[in-house]
């Protein structure tokens, strides 16, 4: 099997379509975590827990002998989470002609700064992150002191991460908070008073740039 959960064999099986898994023959009388995502319009996924047994399956009719669970095994699945939420994917999200252009860079850090510029008020996962810059330490990469932070700043892109501090600039702003290992970029300029959508940055208030604002240097984010 593929896992020993508390000492018992536990097999995983993963399908793009809900019930589909293909279940082994050497699987028969253990416990099979079953996983289903849709990556698309609406990301969400389910895993659940069932035995397999003889009743539960449909004869086997192909090659390599693997089943499928019949009404009674769907009937018998123990449900962990289901239609659970799941990380959006912004690279399923973006236009297909702007991910091209981000990956036909040749480095990583160009992708990612790349790929912040496209990501506006998107949260960006670690799993991106990691696609797109192909390298080790990938979220260094992120960061500033070289990082995409820094080249960013003076285009007037923040890159919002996990630290408190930042997601209070990211409800202050109006966009999208930053969960553990999420950034959001989000291009900022000047504001003349505080208000909603407004927030305070280093002594400065500051709202969510229209497409037509000039560019304006991105302030400094405290790092707690």
């Amino acid at each position: 099997m593929d896992y020993r959960i508390a000492g018992i064999e536990v097999d995983c099986k993963y399908s793009q379509k809900l019930n589909a898994w293909m279940i082994p023959p050497e699987a028969l009388g253990h416990l099979c975590l079953v996983v289903w995502a849709e990556d698309n319009s609406a990301p969400t996924w389910s895993m659940g827990l069932v035995r397999i047994t003889p009743e539960r399956i449909h004869a086997c009719g192909n090659r390599d002998a693997k089943a499928t669970l019949n009404e009674a095994g769907r009937k018998a699945i123990l449900w962990l989470f289901k239609d659970a939420a799941l990380p959006p994917n912004i690279l399923l999200q973006l236009d297909r002609a702007k991910v091209d252009k981000i990956m036909k860079l040749r480095f990583g850090q160009r992708r990612l700064n790349e790929l912040f510029r496209m990501a506006l008020g998107m949260r960006v996962g670690r799993a991106v992150v990691a696609t797109v810059g192909q390298q080790d330490d990938y979220m260094k990469r992120v960061r500033k002191n070289g990082g995409s932070r820094t080249a960013l700043q003076p285009e007037g892109i923040l890159i919002l991460g996990q630290f408190s501090s930042h997601g209070r600039v990211a409800k202050a702003l109006g966009v999208p908070v930053p969960g553990r290992g999420e950034s959001v970029p989000v291009r900022v300029t000047p504001s003349e008073c505080p208000g909603v959508g407004v927030a305070e940055i280093g002594g400065k208030y500051w709202r969510v740039a229209k497409p037509s604002d000039p560019i304006e240097c991105a302030p400094e984010l405290p790092d707690i």
